[in-house]
């Protein structure tokens, strides 16, 4: 069925959790506990060997009752503990704003940025130079104007140039969001994803997109392909979901376990 569903790397019979890294997620807060959650859930679910959870306690205590396998940290420990992959951003808040460039200047593993780290990022564009490892920015459209200082066009045309030039120009793969998703890597590739549905649009299926991602980078896929393929299957899951619950009814919480299915 193209691109993306013919990378998905069959799991050994002789496997151990060591062989799926383990990825670190800096999500959620007091404020926005569900991000946490979602991501953690998102990341689980696509195959990853470990997650490890750095958050505010009220965000922990709903992620330690529903997914016991998720080891939850203090935030402050998210730079010093080891992982390989990271997801940033999901549900942060501006709270953490004065240790993000840290974070991001240290980072030595894979990573995807999200939401509030997207949004840190706004206001701090040099410290994508200073990011020293591969690294997926996953904004919507708004995110995007505020990262460039620019609104883009509608048109799926308008929409890979300037996802490819970011890409270029930074040096990181960028998946912008919407109707037919755009996935952009430094080299010049770039996928247009054409699953997905009207169910997707609902706050929080951007959190679970993000852990899927970082459970695949923490796998060992290439961060041009990790996002290619959580956008394929994501936007799979969002059909999947709203064939079950309609396009009304279906809710983010409900696309992991598709996605589980659909990953096998």
């Amino acid at each position: 069925m193209g691109y993306p569903e013919s990378i998905i790397k069959k799991r050994p019979e002789d496997s151990h959790k060591g062989m799926f890294g383990t990825v670190k997620l800096l999500c959620g807060s007091e404020q926005y506990t569900g991000a946490a959650m979602l991501s953690v859930s998102g990341a689980l679910r696509s195959g990853c060997g470990m997650v490890k959870l750095f958050t505010a306690e009220t965000a922990a205590l709903p992620v330690r009752t529903r997914y016991p396998e998720a080891i939850i940290c203090p935030t402050e420990e998210f730079s010093r503990e080891s992982g390989d992959s990271a997801v940033i951003g999901c549900g942060i808040g501006r709270g953490l704003d004065g240790i993000l460039e840290g974070i991001f200047s240290m980072l030595s593993v894979p990573a995807v940025i999200d939401a509030d780290g997207i949004n840190f990022i706004a206001s701090n564009i040099d410290i994508l130079g200073e990011i020293k490892t591969p690294f997926v920015l996953t904004p919507h459209p708004k995110e995007f104007a505020r990262i460039t200082g620019s609104c883009i066009g509608s048109t799926l045309e308008e929409r890979k140039k300037a996802a490819a030039e970011f890409a270029s120009e930074h040096g990181c793969v960028m998946l912008l969001k919407g109707h037919e998703t755009v996935v952009a890597s430094p080299e010049g590739r770039v996928y247009i994803n054409t699953t997905g549905c009207s169910a997707l649009a609902k706050g929080g299926s951007g959190d679970v997109l993000a852990g899927v991602i970082g459970s695949l980078l923490a796998q060992g896929y290439a961060p041009f392909d990790a996002a290619s393929l959580g956008a394929y299957i994501h936007g799979a899951a969002g059909e999947a979901a709203a064939e079950r619950y309609g396009l009304h009814g279906a809710l983010p919480q409900f696309l992991p376990e598709e996605i589980g299915r659909l990953l096998g």
